[in-house]
C-alpha cells in the first residue's frame, strides 16, 4: 500500500461533516492570517472583521462562483476601513463620511499602505478561490463549528487589543483645566495662540516628555513667560479635538456643518472684540473646514490654498507623506506675522498642525539621534515623531521670544493619542490622554477686573447641547461683524518678515 493510498483511506475514515468544517474554517482563516501572525508585534483592532468574512462566505454561497471574488474583496475593504477607523479614533459615522475625502490624500505615497492593501486584496482573492474549490463542503459543514472559530478570532482580538481601546470618557479639556473662558481671555488683554498638534499623545516616560518641555522651559528664563503643563482626556479624531477644546463637548465636524452659528470659544471671543484667525497647512476641503470654521466663530481662516497662492510663496516647501501639505515650521512663520500684525488688536489664533500625521516623513534634521546607535528614545518611530514635534516646539519658541510679539499666551495641546501600529511604540504613551503645555505671558499689561461669574467652568451641561460650553457667560446677540461669508483670504501683511524654514526650526 502506498503512502498516498494510506492517506486517502485515513481521510475517508474522517466524517464528511468534519472534513467540510475544517476546510471551510481553514478557508475563512486565510484573510485573517496576516493579522494573526502580526498580532504579537503590531496593533490592528479589528474585532468585527472575522464576522465580515463569515457573512461574505454566506453571501458567496448563494451567488454564482464568479461573485465570490468581489464579495470577499468587499469584506477585505471593510476590514481595512475598520482598522483605520479605530487606529485614527474615528467614530463610525465620521469614518463613513471621511471616505468622501479620499481624493484629498495620496495613499500611494505610503509603501506600507500600498503593501497592506495589495496583501489584503490578494488574500481576499485567494479566499474566494478556495471557497469556490470547496463550495460543495458548505452544506456539510457545521455552522456551530464555523461560528465558534470566527468568535474565537474575535475573542483573541479583544483579549490582546482591548487595553489599547477606551470608551468615551467624562468630558475634559485643556481649555477647561486652565479656566480659559472667553471673558478671562478678553480681560487679560493678551493675544492667545492655540496650537493643536497632530498625534501628540501623553508620554508615559517623563524623560521623553522633557525632550519637548525643555524647549519651552528655556523661554521662561528671562521672566517673560510662566510654563505649566498637564494632560487631558480625549475622544475622537482631530475634528473631535476641535469640538473638545473650542466648543466644550465631545463631537466632530459633523456637529457643525449646518448653516447656523455655534456658541464656541472663537465666536464668543469675536463678540468681545477679538480678531479670530485660524491657520492650517492642508486643504480647506478636508472635513469641510472652510465651511464650519466660520460657523464656530473664526473671522478669517487661512489654508494651504491661500498660503500656497502667495507670490513669492512664503511656504514653498511641502512636508508629510499621505497627507502632504505645507510644512508646519513655515506655517508657524505665517502665524508669527499674523500675531504681530495690527498690534493694537487683541487676537485669538488657532494653528492646526499637520506634519506628524501617520504615516509621517522624518525630519531632515535628526536632533535626537534617532538614526544613530544612541537615540534619545529607544523606539525609532517614537523618536522620529518626537523629533518632528521638537521642530514644531522650536518654531513656537521662536514665536514666543520674538521681541516684536505683543503679550501672547500660548497653549499647545495634542489632538488625540498617537495612532501607532507597533506595540513597542504604543507603550511610550499613556492610553486615553494627550499632553498640553501653557506659556503664560508675564509682560506687564493693565489688568481688567473679572468677577466670579466670568470664571464659571466651561463644562457643558450636556454634550449634545448645540450652544456649547460658554452659556455661563452672558450671551450677546451675534453682530454682523462676526459673520463670515465667501472664500477666506490671507492678508499679505501676514507674510512680512517671515522666517525661512531653517530659521523657524532652530
Amino acid at each position: 500500500m502506498t503512502a498516498k493510498t494510506s492517506a486517502r483511506n485515513v481521510a475517508l475514515r474522517i466524517p464528511a461533516s468534519r472534513r467540510a468544517s475544517v476546510r471551510l474554517i481553514g478557508t475563512l482563516v486565510v484573510p485573517n492570517i496576516v493579522f494573526l501572525l502580526a498580532m504579537p508585534f503590531y496593533v490592528a483592532v479589528r474585532t468585527m472583521s472575522p464576522l465580515f468574512y463569515v457573512l461574505a462566505g454566506t453571501a458567496a454561497y448563494v451567488l454564482p462562483g464568479w461573485a465570490a471574488y468581489p464579495v470577499f474583496v468587499l469584506a477585505a475593504l471593510l476590514d481595512m476601513v475598520l482598522v483605520a477607523m479605530v487606529a485614527f479614533n474615528l467614530p463610525i459615522g465620521d469614518a463613513i463620511d471621511t471616505l468622501g475625502f479620499l481624493a484629498t490624500i495620496n495613499v500611494a505615497a505610503s509603501a506600507f499602505y500600498v503593501a497592506l492593501i495589495l496583501t489584503m486584496v490578494g488574500m481576499a482573492l485567494l479566499t474566494a478561490g478556495l471557497f469556490n474549490r470547496f463550495r460543495s463542503d458548505v452544506p456539510l459543514a457545521s455552522p456551530t463549528a464555523v461560528a465558534f472559530a470566527a468568535l474565537a478570532v474575535v475573542g483573541l482580538d479583544i483579549a490582546v487589543n482591548q487595553p489599547f481601546t477606551t470608551a468615551k470618557p467624562p468630558f475634559d479639556s485643556a481649555i477647561l483645566q486652565n479656566d480659559l473662558t472667553a471673558t478671562r481671555i478678553a480681560a487679560s488683554g493678551h493675544n492667545m495662540l492655540f496650537v493643536m498638534v497632530e498625534g501628540l499623545g501623553a508620554f508615559a516616560d517623563p524623560q521623553d516628555r522633557a525632550l519637548l518641555s525643555q524647549i519651552l522651559q528655556k523661554e521662561t528664563l528671562g521672566g517673560r513667560y510662566q510654563l505649566t503643563s498637564g494632560t487631558t482626556r480625549y475622544s475622537g479624531s482631530t475634528t473631535g479635538a476641535a469640538a473638545r477644546e473650542l466648543c466644550g463637548h465631545w463631537g466632530s465636524w459633523l456637529d457643525f456643518i449646518s448653516d447656523q452659528p455655534f456658541d464656541c470659544l472663537p465666536r464668543r471671543l469675536s463678540e468681545k472684540g477679538l480678531s479670530t484667525l485660524s491657520f492650517h497647512g492642508y486643504s480647506r476641503d478636508m472635513f469641510l473646514r472652510h465651511h464650519w470654521y466660520p460657523q464656530i466663530g473664526f473671522q478669517r481662516s487661512t489654508f494651504m490654498e491661500e498660503m500656497a497662492a502667495e507670490v513669492p510663496s512664503p511656504t514653498p516647501s511641502r512636508c508629510g507623506n499621505v497627507f502632504k501639505g505645507l510644512c508646519d515650521t513655515e506655517v508657524a512663520g505665517v502665524v508669527d506675522a499674523a500675531l504681530k500684525a495690527d498690534p493694537d488688536t487683541q487676537k485669538f489664533v488657532y494653528f492646526l498642525t499637520l506634519n506628524t500625521h501617520i504615516p509621517y516623513q522624518p525630519s531632515a534634521i535628526d536632533r535626537l539621534g534617532c538614526a544613530t546607535m544612541a537615540p534619545a528614545i529607544d523606539n525609532r518611530t517614537v523618536c522620529d515623531l518626537t523629533n518632528l514635534w521638537s521642530d514644531l516646539f522650536r518654531s513656537v519658541a521662536v514665536i514666543a521670544r520674538d521681541p516684536d510679539l505683543p503679550p501672547t499666551d500660548i497653549l499647545i495641546v495634542g489632538d488625540h493619542q498617537t495612532p501607532l501600529w507597533e506595540r513597542a511604540a504604543r507603550r511610550h504613551f499613556k492610553p486615553g490622554l494627550v499632553d498640553w503645555y501653557l506659556l503664560r505671558s508675564r509682560r506687564p499689561q493693565e489688568p481688567a477686573p473679572a468677577d466670579a461669574a466670568a470664571r464659571t467652568s466651561a463644562r457643558p451641561s450636556s454634550p449634545s447641547q448645540a450652544a456649547g460650553p460658554f452659556m455661563a457667560e452672558s450671551r450677546q446677540p451675534l453682530s454682523s461683524s462676526s459673520t463670515v461669508t465667501g472664500r477666506p483670504k490671507a492678508s499679505p501683511s501676514f507674510f512680512k518678515a517671515l522666517k525661512t524654514p531653517m530659521e523657524a526650526s532652530r
